[in-house]
């Protein structure tokens, strides 16, 4: 199974947690990594990170040219939360080798909590990618709609909206709708404005043409399976923690979600320019 993450040396320690989770939810699986790290990403952190990969992982960090994905972003001090190494998961299908077909991307703030063999086993019926509509942001126009949405013909304002956070990817035919190109061309004109830029431009990309997949591949409503809710987080596939606050963060709530990020961070231990605090 072909995995990517995207991330910079502030999120570095949070993709240790989502590989870390990866191998604890997936033993015996041969999983292959294909990271991009931003230049400020140090060795020790790389080193850290192909070791909590797992026994049976291998890790690649791809070179793109991150020159291409140099763009604003919204000033909004809401979203100040939004890395902008966001952009780079646009740029990770054309650095792939050949031979990667199939590949999931994964936000540094998502959690594994169940096995992704089935995820990879789903027909995707010939489209780029597939994702799981945003429960909060559903169709183009909701929350004052995507920008630049009546400047497109082509866009249906009530289409389905999905979240960028996990997305699974048909790397060639990524490639022959040009994802990476009509979603760069969008940026250059709306990124400024786009509070979720990355997740618009990609909307905007392949509209009509993705595949909606059940919500437990990428849950952004998991505080429904914290057990004091009298769920469990292994009701959901992929757990994901989007929003300003986050699991490492004092002000997020005391729970099975929390207590399952501070279980993998102290077990990926040292090498990633921070210190263990909860």
């Amino acid at each position: 199974m072909d995995l990517t993450l995207t991330f910079d040396n502030a999120y570095a320690a949070h993709a240790a947690v989502v590989m870390s989770t990866v191998a604890e939810s997936n033993p015996g699986e041969e999983l292959r990594y294909w990271l991009v790290a931003a230049d400020d990403v140090p060795a020790s952190a790389r080193t850290t990170l192909t070791r909590v990969a797992g026994p049976n992982a291998t890790v690649e960090f791809l070179r793109v040219d991150a020159a291409q994905v140099n763009l604003s972003k919204d000033s909004d001090p809401l979203m100040a939360y939004l890395s902008p190494a966001m952009y780079l998961r646009l740029l990770v299908p054309a650095a792939l080798p050949a031979d990667v077909h199939r590949l999931l991307y994964l936000d540094c703030d998502t959690m594994c909590l169940n096995s992704l063999r089935p995820l990879f086993e789903v027909d995707m019926g010939g489209v780029p990618l597939g994702g799981v509509r945003d429960p909060f942001n559903r169709r183009l126009l909701h929350m004052g709609g995507i920008p630049g949405l009546a400047d497109y013909d082509h866009l249906d304002p009530y289409a389905h909206y999905f979240n960028s956070g996990v997305l699974l990817i048909d790397v060639p035919r990524w490639k022959e709708c040009e994802v990476t190109e009509v979603s760069l061309n969008y940026l250059r004109r709306h990124a400024h404005e786009s509070r979720y830029p990355d997740q618009d431009a990609l909307n905007c990309a392949v509209h009509g043409n993705w595949l909606r997949l059940p919500y437990w591949w990428n849950d952004l409503m998991a505080w429904r399976r914290e057990p004091v809710f009298g769920g469990k987080l292994t009701d959901s596939s992929i757990i994901h923690t989007a929003g300003p606050v986050k699991p490492w963060q004092p002000g997020f709530p005391q729970g099975a979600r929390r207590d399952l990020y501070w279980q993998h961070r102290r077990r990926s231990g040292g090498g990633l320019g921070s210190t263990l605090r909860r």
